[in-house]
Formats: structure tokens, C-alpha cells, sequence
């Protein structure tokens, strides 16, 4: 998505872990040897997605640029997810904060989500809601789970979500994912304004498309129909080989 001197936007697809980790299954692709093979460089991961969320991921190229990046994008900028959700939104459309606190490592801190509807749809099966989803704390699984807390859990969240309705997800419109999306990163770093958006997928796009969500949706925020593409120019930095 962008490629600077010290650091580079992905948009990691669904379905790809961030970094190896113990316990792990050894020979499946992992996305930081994938962008080190990719770009000939090592890449030092700034935040994380979850394996089943796609989205926007920022890496540094040292580890003090990482530290950089983490503070300003991650602690200080401003991240939003695009989210399917069960059920027909009945709380108010022009953003619906959750405050409950989440237990981090046996400790309750502070979380907060902010939900703002784009689309709704009412039926038997396919009741849901397309939401746009900004999390003002930084706790594990804090949108999958506030989510879940306010009755609307992430469809196909086998965790905190509905087996039931993801299994219709899953065989009537293929949705085999998480359906979270980390959409954008916005910060600013060295007095530079940086905006990192990541277009959804042509798959998961395809989905929404086939249902009643998408239209409504477009009308609230036109840039979901973005088409997902490959930027590989800019600088390559001064460790770059080729």
C-alpha cells in the first residue's frame, strides 16, 4: 500500500499469520518471511492481525523505527475496521460507543470501541449489519469481543460469535473467514500526515455485494468500492538488494 525509506504498509490478506511463534505450524507462509523474501529485507512487524483478519499492517526495517511507528500510528493515530455482524442494528446510527473493560494477562483494563452503522438488513438468516469500527484502546481481540458483548458478534468469529450463523455464512455465500477488515491507518509522524487505507478484497467485496448491505453502504462511505491493487515503486531504502 506504501513503501517508504523505513517502514511499509501491507494489506495482509485473511487467512496468513503475522510472524512464526511457538506452537505454530512449521512450513505454512507466514507474512513476515513472505515480505522479506518479497523485498530482500527484514521486516519488524509494528502491530498485528489477527490469522483470519485482513486488512492494513504496518512493518518497520529496524527495530527503532518499529518503536517509532508503534507510538505514533498504533498508541496515537487513528485505525478503523469495516466489520459484518449478526443481527439488525437497532442502537443509534451515528456511532454507538462500547466502554467495558476486557481482561488482559488475568488483569481488567480500560477498552472502548466506537461502532458506526454504514448498512443494515433484516431476514431469517441473513439478519446483519456492516459496520464501521474504531477502537479507541488497544486490548487483544477488543473489537471481536466488544463486539459480541453488545449482542453483534463478528460473523465467522468461531471464538465469541455464532456457530449457527457462520455456518450459513460459510455454505450459502462462501464467506470460509473473519469478516473484520482493518480498512485504515491514519497518523502523523515527523510532521508528516500519513493515510494507509486498505481496499477490501475482490472476494470479500464480491460477498457483501450480494447482499442488500452493499448499496446502503456505499452511499455512507463511496471508498469501499476501491479495488484492491499492487503498488510495488517508491524508494527501496538504503539496505535494499535486489
Amino acid at each position: 500500500l506504501q513503501y517508504h525509506d523505513d517502514w511499509v504498509c501491507v494489506n495482509k490478506p485473511a487467512g496468513i499469520t503475522t510472524h512464526w511463534a511457538p506452537g505454530a505450524t512449521r512450513g505454512k507462509s507466514v507474512l513476515t518471511s513472505v515480505l522479506k523474501r518479497q523485498l530482500s529485507r527484514k521486516v519488524f512487524p509494528v502491530h498485528r492481525l489477527d490469522h483470519r483478519t485482513s486488512g492494513a499492517m504496518l512493518l518497520a526495517f529496524d527495530a527503532e523505527m518499529a518503536a517509532t511507528l508503534h507510538k505514533a500510528a498504533i498508541r496515537q493515530g487513528q485505525k478503523k475496521y469495516i466489520a459484518l455482524v449478526r443481527g439488525e442494528w437497532t442502537k443509534p446510527t451515528d456511532g454507538f460507543v462500547v466502554d467495558k473493560p476486557l481482561k488482559v494477562q488475568e488483569e481488567m483494563k480500560d477498552a472502548k470501541t466506537k461502532f458506526t452503522l454504514l448498512a443494515t438488513m433484516d431476514g431469517e438468516q441473513e439478519r446483519s449489519s456492516l459496520l464501521l469500527c474504531e477502537p479507541l484502546t488497544g486490548r487483544t481481540h477488543q473489537i471481536r469481543r466488544h463486539a459480541s458483548f453488545m449482542g453483534h458478534p463478528i460473523i465467522g468469529d468461531s471464538q465469541h460469535g455464532d456457530s449457527k450463523i457462520n455456518r450459513w455464512w460459510r455454505e450459502t455465500k462462501g464467506l470460509d473467514r473473519l469478516a473484520l477488515h482493518c480498512w485504515s491507518i491514519d497518523f502523523e509522524m515527523n510532521d508528516n500526515l500519513y493515510t494507509c487505507r486498505a481496499p477490501l478484497s475482490e472476494e470479500f467485496q464480491a460477498i457483501l455485494q450480494s447482499t442488500p448491505l452493499w448499496t446502503s453502504a456505499l452511499k455512507n462511505v463511496p471508498q469501499l468500492a476501491e479495488l484492491p491493487f499492487d503498488h510495488r515503486g517508491g524508494s527501496y531504502g538504503r539496505n535494499y538488494k535486489t
